[in-house]
């Protein structure tokens, strides 16, 4: 039988990932001109709509402007902070824009509140949206990401939407409808793969050493490449988790280490024809970054992070892909 996580907290699913930007309008409209990504629906969070707010315990009156939209099964999330501490202005002011936190749902806050803190995950900020009630914790160093809890508001009407016109089309050829992977970097995949299991119950694991023949035709900015890597993967509900320890030679995973550390990746959308999107996002100014095959599968990264303000990967999943090893193993 399979073991069981030692986790009172059980994250099942990934309901949102959120992006931090600092020009809201701009990024949204770059993700429906670029991605087909929308409607958004815009939300000024400031009090009645906003109430209850703190900062590392203390109360707080920040306020920000966030953008909603569904991918799938998963919400996407734009916040732009526009006045107070908060921790969206710390993340701008220490790695700049890009993908801020994960989300979870709870039906009660407050008790994910205290089973993390168990857990070594103390809270940073807090607040309720509308009859909606969230939370955040200090998970960055052992987790890699900033996880978030949340009960939605069970209503929540939009300031306004963008675009405005209900029925109007984005004018891109790209159309990612859903996130399917949510990746993250790290140094040690053996420790992170451990961390999850044991303080969000996320895994089983499966791990793959990334190399020949199971990883071929690799490219890095347009050259071939011999870069390794091992990676993990588990599902959250309809999202795939993945956790990418670079091994060796040059690739984007090692550049971010360097420039950004540890931390949220990239996100992925799925083609049958990664080299015909290839071709459109290079219409949409998005260059290829790198690129190669698992197995009979294949993926390709472009350079998203300056319009987009995360990196974007496509892919081709792989029929048929073996793991060199689960975690935890399976025992009687």
């Amino acid at each position: 039988m399979a073991q069981a996580s030692p986790s009172e907290v059980q994250v099942k699913s990934i309901h949102q990932v959120s992006l931090v930007v600092r020009d809201l309008g701009r990024a949204m409209e770059d993700y429906w001109n670029k991605l087909g990504i929308g409607p958004w629906d815009v939300h000024y969070m400031q009090p009645p709509k906003a109430w209850g707010l703190t900062y590392y315990g203390k109360k707080a009156d920040f306020t920000m402007k966030v953008a909603f939209t569904m991918l799938g099964a998963v919400e996407l999330e734009l916040i732009e902070p526009t006045s107070g501490n908060n921790i969206y202005s710390d993340f701008l002011s220490e790695r700049g824009e890009g993908i801020h936190h994960l989300l979870f749902l709870a039906n009660d806050v407050d008790r994910v509140t205290d089973l993390m803190g168990k857990n070594g995950f103390a809270l940073t900020q807090s607040g309720h949206f509308n009859d909606g009630h969230w939370a955040y914790y200090k998970t960055s160093e052992s987790l890699k990401a900033i996880w978030e809890v949340a009960r939605p508001p069970e209503k929540a009407s939009p300031d306004y939407r963008y675009p405005e016109e209900e029925f109007e089309a984005s004018p891109s050829e790209v159309q990612v409808k859903s996130i399917h992977q949510v990746s993250l970097v790290v140094r040690d995949l053996g420790r992170a793969m451990e961390d999850y299991w044991n303080k969000l119950g996320i895994g089983p694991w499966d791990v793959h050493y990334m190399q020949p023949p199971k990883a071929w035709g690799l490219t890095y900015y347009g050259k071939k490449a011999d870069f390794t890597m091992k990676v993990a993967f588990t599902m959250l509900g309809a999202v795939e988790l993945e956790l990418i320890e670079p091994t060796s030679g040059n690739n984007i995973y090692s550049d971010f280490l360097s420039e950004r550390g540890e931390g949220i990746h990239h996100l992925l959308f799925l083609a049958n024809d990664v080299d015909r999107v290839t071709d459109l996002m290079g219409k949409n100014g998005f260059a290829l970054t790198q690129s190669g095959h698992f197995n009979d599968g294949h993926w390709a990264y472009y350079k998203t992070s300056e319009s987009l303000k995360a990196i974007w990967e496509v892919a081709r999943p792989p029929e048929k892909a073996s793991p060199d090893y689960r975690y935890p193993q399976l025992h009687e």
